[in-house]
């Protein structure tokens, strides 16, 4: 069991300084990851009076969408928590981007907002947005040591990285329920109705039984009983929430090549393990490589964000059932990998992708490669 001491978080310096220079911060990210906490405890170390509204209770909703009212508070600093859940979101960040309001303007989204997406553009060019997730491989390994982030990476395939998750491990299925719970029935975008629980917790649970495959809207929607449709739009719904994370598939015209399937990854190896309903040690498990390419895939991808890299990642996979499980796009070189949970085991990589994509670096991801994979920012 870990120390529930609070792990340093790497964009806390980044901000710090941005509250300092700009009126307007938007940070998002997953619930019960430590966002508020974070914010919270850097205007009080920094001593900043400021306002905190909970947007997801309806009497704070009616106050703040009036915007003259929004006007009205005094402090120099409001903290605008769960804000997804505001109507009028997108003009109050045009007020506080125009000048409108005095105060500098914290917005804390556990869903991603739904506002204009040229605004959303605006705010992102202009590195007012930073994405919180539970904390990162890089940074545990800066708290723990290296050395004992190693040893506590079976635990992170297992139970995920969320931080109240690994405080209290004997209550961990019943935190990661609740997580589940929150993110899927009461932590949507504003006017966004779950009127299928039943049947989204079947497809939630087909798509932990399946990661690493590619899968087929087609395939979901008959076997959890929804339309492709609605399949689709709760997967949209999900990866917005930061509980999903779709990789599209990469081709270019070469022969047997996938092109309409998907590969949907969790972005914590604990709510994929609570809907399945195991949590048993690695020694008694049979998914160990879906584990460990869930982590790597979630790993990665929380990296890229973190550091505001955009990167495009795709899979690799023929009718013929060759696969490379991560394509990375940088610039215009591709970096694909394969991974394997066994250390030792020699990794055999495609040989119609090496023909296909001849300048395409590959390379193999076991537990003795990750380190820089999982850290490096170009």
């Amino acid at each position: 069991m870990e120390t529930k001491e609070f792990i340093p978080r790497m964009q806390q310096s980044l901000i710090e300084e941005k509250i300092k220079t700009s009126k307007l911060l938007l940070i998002q990210g997953p619930r019960k990851i430590g966002k508020k906490t974070l914010i919270c405890a850097i205007l009080d170390t920094e001593n900043k009076p400021h306002s905190f509204f909970d947007c997801r209770e309806k009497s704070t909703r009616k106050i703040l969408e009036v915007t003259e009212n929004f006007k009205e508070v005094k402090d120099d600093f409001i903290v605008l928590y769960e804000a997804q859940y505001l109507s009028n979101l997108g003009s109050l960040l045009e007020a506080v981007l125009m000048g409108k309001i005095s105060a500098t303007v914290i917005i804390i989204c556990s869903y991603k907002p739904q506002i204009d997406e040229v605004l959303l553009e605006a705010i992102e060019q202009a590195d007012l947005a930073i994405n919180l997730f539970a904390p990162s491989f890089y940074e545990s390994a800066q708290f723990f040591g290296l050395p004992n982030e190693e040893k506590l990476l079976e635990e992170r395939l297992i139970y995920g990285s969320y931080p109240e998750v690994l405080a209290d491990l004997e209550f961990a299925e019943v935190t990661l329920r609740e997580i589940i719970d929150a993110a899927i029935f009461t932590n949507l975008r504003a006017g966004e109705r779950i009127n299928k629980g039943e049947k989204l917790m079947r497809m939630l649970q087909l798509l932990a039984f399946n990661v690493g495959n590619a899968v087929s809207y087609n395939d979901l929607s008959e076997r959890c009983g929804l339309d492709n449709e609605t399949v689709e739009r709760y997967i949209d719904l999900l990866e917005d929430a930061f509980i999903l994370i779709r990789l599209k598939p990469f081709f270019n015209g070469h022969r047997y090549e996938l092109k309409k399937t998907n590969m949907i990854y969790f972005a914590d190896n604990g709510v994929r393990n609570v809907l399945i309903s195991n949590f048993n040690p690695t020694f008694l498990r049979n998914d160990m490589n879906e584990l460990w390419k869930n982590y790597l895939v979630a790993e990665r991808i929380k990296w890229l964000r973190m550091n505001g890299i955009h990167n495009d990642v795709y899979f690799w996979k023929t009718h013929t059932k060759q696969q490379m499980d991560f394509i990375e796009l940088k610039e215009d070189k591709i970096f694909a990998y394969k991974t394997d949970w066994e250390k030792r085991k020699k990794v055999k990589f495609p040989k119609s992708f090496s023909e296909a994509y001849p300048t395409a670096k590959v390379s193999a991801l076991n537990r003795s490669t990750y380190w820089s994979f999982l850290t490096n920012k170009k």
